[in-house]
């Protein structure tokens, strides 16, 4: 370093200090350049993060409620297909009455051919069976064994033995082969459960049905609980207005044994491992009560079970208490990967805006953009690029409102595609998006410009018809949508037949609001679904 000996006079003392002051203003400048840049960033980032985490939030609770209303869904569909096969079950038992008031005698060979007609083990699912079980009258006991023995049953006896003042025995059974035989001649009213819904059935001239039991059909091995169905016959042409005039006229009663297990295989369908199911005895979850598990290894109605419903099927007089809780498949089955696409594409552009706005802090054209993109992932579906639910929603806001000022009709068609779920597991879910985003495409290709389509998530899809003219012109689009959708898609050298099931609301009639609206066109869709998919369906009239 060079040391210089320097005066006031030699003047170049002032520049050098000047300099120095200078280079130390720049620096601080910079230093508040630089903090400035830190803190709008910082604001900046915590800002979209925020807004991140709010949107998110939205649709973690939109995905909840979307997962909760499906599995009401199912939950009920469930419980309707248990109520309409008991439903059935008794018109059996209603025909076989009938068969007896067609005649004042019905012979074995005759009630065999009746119920052979009936194709029980093909067409009815759980029903051991269909019999008759008569009241021997006091003092005419042995007379009775007789005459059956006669028929060609000569180690036919009234089972339980014994005297009892009131006996009756199943004489008749169909089929009549192998567990059904160890009921041949068994006396049901010697036990209490049965007696009591015997008795509840002549007195009241209804169709009744036993508590929980296990049938004389089973053998001791892979027993079932089980449960009866009885329903009264009555002399001909005798009066059976009164409880007295009832028991006095009674004959017997056509009944039909049920095994739990038998009753409810194919109620759910493909989806048996979706949902556990287990049903009660009464009105209380009781260990004891207990008549049919699904899943055994699960305990649906423990309190750490997610999705749980409780539910009460009346039948006759009884009570049944069904339990379903969702399993681990339905959860994944409907999962969806939109809050975490909205989480993962937020914190990304977060982190984007950060960087452009550290990098081009005057560059606001580039903030724009950026917060535009942000917008257009938060409001379309990341993988088909179609409006999301909160743009449909806006957009069925605004139609609503139009439609309400014009006095004219939206329509929302509900589609949930057939038979994809197979193209996942067979093939991966890449061949899924590919999939989808042909169906998107399709979507598209059959509405016009001031028509929304819209995915929900999954292989669900919503499409928004404005100022649509009647029911006629829905049905028209739905099946203009339907056929495209149903044509063969070619996906990286494979082939796909799919189909979708439609359901389609009208505004006005289906619905004054968004939601209302939306439910009507889901509950058309399940219809169109349940009667065989690939249709559409309208929403049942309410208004």
């Amino acid at each position: 370093m060079i040391r210089q000996t320097l005066t006031m006079e030699d003047g170049d003392c002032m520049p050098s200090q000047y300099g120095m002051t200078q280079k130390a203003q720049r620096r601080e400048h910079f230093l508040h350049l630089f903090k400035a840049r830190e803190l709008v960033t910082l604001a900046v980032l915590a800002a979209s993060l925020l807004v991140t985490f709010r949107i998110w939030e939205s649709a973690e609770r939109s995905a909840q409620q979307n997962l909760s209303t499906a599995f009401d869904f199912r939950v009920r569909e469930s419980n309707i297909r248990i109520e309409q096969r008991l439903a059935v079950y008794e018109q059996i038992l209603r025909a076989t009455v009938g068969l007896f008031a067609s005649a004042d005698t019905v012979t074995r060979n005759e009630f065999r051919a009746f119920v052979s007609s009936l194709s029980l083990q093909e067409m009815f699912p759980g029903i051991e069976g269909v019999g008759l079980s008569i009241i021997v009258p006091p003092g005419q006991k042995d007379t009775h064994v007789a005459a059956v023995r006669a028929e060609g049953f000569p180690e036919y006896d009234i089972r339980p033995p014994g005297d009892r003042d009131f006996q009756t025995s199943i004489v008749y059974l169909e089929p009549f082969f192998g567990r059904n035989l160890r009921a041949f001649g068994f006396d049901m009213f010697s036990e209490p459960h049965r007696r009591a819904a015997m008795e509840e059935a002549r007195d009241s001239g209804r169709t009744a049905i036993s508590s929980k039991v296990v049938l004389v059909q089973e053998s001791g091995t892979e027993v079932q609980d089980g449960f009866l169905m009885y329903l009264p016959v009555f002399r001909n042409n005798a009066p059976r207005a009164s409880v007295e005039e009832r028991r006095a006229s009674i004959l017997g009663w056509v009944y039909a044994p049920f095994r739990m297990e038998d009753f409810m295989r194919g109620v759910n369908g493909e989806l048996t491992n979706d949902v556990d199911v287990e049903i009660y005895d009464g009105e209380l979850v009781n260990p004891a009560a207990r008549m049919y598990d699904s899943h055994v290894e699960v305990e649906a109605s423990s309190p750490a079970r997610g999705l749980k419903r409780v539910a009460y099927i009346q039948t006759g007089s009884r009570t049944w208490t069904v339990v379903t809780s969702a399993m681990p498949e339905f959860d994944v089955r409907m999962h969806s990967d939109r809050p975490r696409l909205i989480l993962q594409s937020g914190v990304s552009i977060s982190l984007l805006i950060a960087l452009l706005i550290w990098l081009f802090l005057d560059d606001r054209a580039r903030a724009l953009q950026a917060a535009d993109q942000a917008m257009q992932l938060a409001l379309y579906d990341a993988l088909t690029g179609l409006p999301n639910r909160k743009l449909l929603d806006e957009r069925l806001g605004v139609e609503l409102t139009k439609a309400r000022r014009d006095r004219s009709h939206v329509a929302l068609l509900f589609i949930d595609l057939d038979k994809f779920k197979p193209v996942n597991d067979n093939f991966g879910h890449a061949y899924g998006d590919l999939l989808l985003k042909e169906v998107a495409r399709r979507l598209q290709s059959c509405m016009r410009e001031s028509d929304t389509a819209s995915r929900l998530g999954g292989d669900e899809f919503v499409a928004l018809l404005s100022g649509i003219e009647d029911d006629e012109a829905t049905l028209r689009v739905a099946d203009k949508i339907l056929l495209r959708l149903t044509e063969p898609y070619e996906i990286a050298g494979h082939t796909f037949h799919i189909s979708a099931s439609i359901g389609a609301a009208v505004y006005p009639r289906d619905g004054i609001d968004s939601k209302s609206l939306v439910r009507s066109a889901d509950v058309a869709m399940y219809v169109a679904k349940n009667a065989g998919r690939a249709n559409v369906k309208l929403a049942e009239r309410t208004h």
